[in-house]
């Protein structure tokens, strides 16, 4: 694949479909997006988001090989397999759906969160470690909670490393720049408290394609972290979901150092429109991301189109930069880091 040029690998579905749940596949569509991607050696852990005909949302989880092809007979059923611990208490329905896995590694260990969708009176996420060889849970998954303000639904905490110090840290919003603190040394809940806040905006991002939201977790390049995120703003056809990237310092209080110009381009082909009919009626267009790689010289974003496919855009460095600017420092821009 060469990195001249942007370029987009999109999954055929069912190569990411495990065996347990062909039976069900068979009565209807199959929707399979929003795929998290962690590096595994010389290859790839792929995780999706799965609707199949019955409506719930599963995740499966995979292998792809150095050419970012699916390893035949690797894709599990993970969300079959999840346990949670006896006495959770939880509503039925955050115990049977899904969303948006990220996958993670800290220490030689594999974790995947997700979350539990978007429902009232309050949606839950969860951080689940995996045996990092087959794959399967260990133990069960731990609830996220923060201690002071957070919004009642949620769905888009990324978690990254300060480097040098091993410090486990959770980007909770871009605007502002809200950077928390967690550990996972213990077991049971996994407690979150704000360790830096920045308020900053955007100069030159235009205001219709709306703010910026979570997406991908940061990766850490050129001594700064990236993250690829999205937009929402309105579509002549529904809510466009489209993507873009900005970068902060590595260190407290990790201060926003490039902002977007423009949306990224992921080269997705023409004419893709949907095979099926939306999930969300109010959405017309998405392209959301879950996950990113530092590849040489391209990066690697995987994200979902359309609520239906798995993909991975390859886009050059050096294209992915000519999307930024840097963020202007001046009196008033940034606010002072709150601790907790």
């Amino acid at each position: 694949m060469s990195a001249a040029r942007n370029e987009c690998v999109i999954f055929p579905t069912d190569d990411l479909l495990p065996g347990a749940w062909r039976e069900i596949a068979a009565t209807g569509p199959v929707r399979a997006f929003n795929p998290g991607l962690l590096r595994d050696g010389d290859g790839w852990i792929l995780a999706c988001r799965i609707v199949l005909p019955d409506g719930l949302r599963r995740i499966a989880i995979g292998r792809l090989d150095r050419g970012l092809k699916m390893i035949a007979g690797s894709a599990a059923p993970l969300s079959d397999q999840v346990r949670f611990a006896a006495g959770g208490d939880y509503p039925a329905i955050v115990t049977h759906w899904f969303a948006d896995p990220r996958l993670y590694r800290f220490g030689g260990r594999v974790f995947i969160y997700w979350n539990s969708g978007w429902h009232e009176p309050r949606n839950w996420q969860f951080l689940q470690e995996l045996d990092p060889v087959t794959l399967q849970p260990i133990g069960s998954p731990r609830e996220l909670v923060l201690r002071g303000e957070r919004q009642k639904l949620e769905k888009n905490w990324t978690f990254f490393e300060e480097p040098g110090t091993g410090r486990l840290l959770a980007l909770y919003s871009i605007l502002p720049h809200r950077v928390l603190e967690f550990s996972i040394a213990d077991e049971g809940d996994i407690a979150f408290g704000e360790v830096a806040r920045i308020d900053w905006s955007l100069e030159a991002y235009p205001l219709s394609h709306g703010g910026l939201r979570g997406g991908a977790p940061p990766v850490l390049a050129d001594d700064r972290f990236w993250v690829f995120c999205h937009s929402v703003h309105d579509g002549a056809d529904g809510y466009r979901y489209a993507l873009a990237a900005y970068c902060f310092a590595p260190r407290a209080p990790f201060s926003p150092v490039a902002q977007p110009t423009r949306l990224l381009d992921l080269a997705h082909p023409p004419g893709g429109g949907r095979a099926f009919a939306r999930l969300n009626p109010a959405v017309g267009e998405v392209a959301y991301p879950c996950g990113a790689a530092r590849d040489g010289n391209r990066w690697l974003i995987s994200h979902g189109i359309n609520d239906e496919r798995c993909a991975i855009a390859i886009c050059p460095v050096a294209q992915v930069a000519a999307t930024l600017m840097p963020v202007a420092v001046r009196a008033g821009l940034n606010s002072p880091p709150r601790t907790g």
